[in-house]
């Protein structure tokens, strides 16, 4: 491509090189789900009793919401790019809570008889720590290709670390960072890749670069023109060479001068495992009412659409090797060891798929009703059990059988250092559709970077995945 066709192309393409509108926006719409949540606040008090606030005076505390915006700001909200999902949700809740707090604390100071407007702000503290990054996740999905959303970068690297990022960056477009041009020092290299121009360094690109204000960089695997590109881009974004470590609680430590990263397990410490228990037993306990609800009328269908029992506990590995049953709704016939046997014996494409996945695409074992059962997990409701009982946790890594322990290798230990998970990483990921190498990839991360912000962003996406059914069979 010829530079002057490229400078056409991204002046169609990008209506702006900064994040501007990107910011603004969210700042608008933080603002207006904030007055919505204190709103909820207000009306549950309302209607728990009438006499002690005006529901409709909520809107007269909107003259705080520049307060919030400004701490939402300090927190690097706005835009928040490349923030992990887990690391927003807590600046979100934090900024949320102490906001909240410091006005229901001056308003008790003015006058002792707000209590009611005190509580109603309280309230609204939850319903914003869930709903301002839902909205904000919505508002990525639905401006995801805007050319006013979309923030041009130049990727430097001198080979495949290029392609890997420029992938990235396209599968995550909520990252709102959006590969214009690669620059690479290897002189054989395609002209583009995934329809990003590639570039030999020179002073004509160098000179493009600025003439089109492109902002931002990121490095990787590219040592040369340092000192130039640190004075050129405003952004420079360096991604180290070997990713030996994906942890994002990450320490800086000096070593008599050498720069060294310590990092943890976070599901080993003692005060992580407490919470984490904690807030599966209150979650239990929130779910258990609907649970039992809609279990009523599965277990209905299930007895009208085939002969067998309600529940199947199938057989995995937990913590520490422990033999565990996880409870579903039954979902196969009660003929379906024979029909496996026989389409193992007689099919070669299903045995491969399933000696590769330990499932099948489409399942013949399956009964009508287990096909819907399946397609909404609604046949892991029984997993709630387990739960309660200490064998599993809302979230965790993958419940696996010890046939599939193998394709683990070195990494079977470290994943069954931690309780499986109804849900995790590899459920808002592809569930069914992920392979065992990106379920590794997955699990281990998950089990580094454990949070409660991590496991709250993941219970919310578990939603979203499921109301799609994408990647269930």
């Amino acid at each position: 491509m010829e530079l002057e066709e490229f400078k056409k192309s991204f002046k169609a393409r990008y209506k702006s090189t900064s994040s501007f509108f990107c910011g603004i926006t969210l700042m608008g719409l933080d603002a207006f789900i904030l007055l919505l949540c204190i709103g909820t606040g207000f009306f549950i008090v309302n209607a728990i009793n009438n006499s002690w606030i005006n529901f409709r005076s909520f809107v007269t505390y909107s003259r705080y919401l520049p307060l919030f915006l400004v701490v939402f700001y300090a927190a690097n909200l706005y835009p928040g790019i490349l923030l992990a999902p887990q690391e927003e949700i807590k600046r979100i809740s934090l900024c949320s809570f102490f906001g909240l707090m410091g006005i229901a604390i001056s308003i008790n100071v003015e006058a002792r008889d707000r209590w009611p407007i005190s509580i109603a702000l309280l309230l609204a503290w939850p319903f914003a720590s869930i709903m301002l990054p839902v909205m904000r996740e919505i508002f990525h999905m639905a401006f995801r290709n805007s050319k006013l959303n979309s923030v041009p970068v130049v990727v430097f690297s001198k080979g495949d670390a290029a392609n890997i990022i420029v992938d990235r960056l396209i599968t995550h477009k909520e990252y709102i960072y959006s590969p214009a041009l690669i620059i690479t020092s290897s002189q054989n290299h395609p002209e583009t890749y995934n329809n990003v121009p590639i570039f030999n360094f020179n002073d004509q690109i160098f000179n493009m670069i600025k003439e089109l204000n492109i902002k931002v960089a990121i490095i990787s695997d590219y040592s040369e023109h340092l000192p130039l590109l640190q004075t050129t881009f405003r952004y420079l974004i360096k991604v180290p060479k070997q990713q030996i470590v994906t942890n994002l609680s990450l320490h800086m430590r000096d070593l008599g001068g050498i720069l060294a990263f310590s990092s943890t397990n976070q599901l080993t410490k003692r005060r992580a495992l407490l919470i984490k228990r904690l807030m599966d037993i209150l979650l239990c306990l929130m779910a258990l009412p609907i649970v039992l609800l809609v279990s009523i009328f599965i277990i209905i269908a299930i007895k009208i659409d085939s002969p067998g029992p309600i529940f199947y506990g199938h057989k995995r590995v937990g913590k520490h090797h422990k033999e565990i049953k996880c409870w579903k709704f039954r979902s196969m016939g009660i003929d379906s060891d024979e029909k496996l046997k026989e389409i193992l014996a007689t099919d070669p494409v299903r045995a491969a798929e399933w000696e590769k996945d330990r499932k099948f695409t489409d399942d013949p074992r399956v009964t009508k009703v287990g096909k819907f059962l399946r397609k909404t997990s609604l046949d892991e409701l029984p997993q709630l059990w387990n739960i309660i009982a200490g064998d599993m946790s809302f979230v965790g890594p993958r419940p696996v059988t010890q046939p599939e322990l193998k394709k683990y290798g070195e990494y079977e230990d470290y994943v069954l250092s931690a309780q499986p998970g109804l849900s995790g990483m590899w459920q808002i990921s592809g569930r069914s559709d992920t392979g065992y190498e990106e379920r590794i990839t997955l699990d281990t991360y998950y089990i580094q970077n454990w949070s409660i912000w991590l496991d709250l962003w993941i219970i919310i996406k578990t939603i979203w995945v499921v109301l799609k059914g994408k990647g269930a069979y």
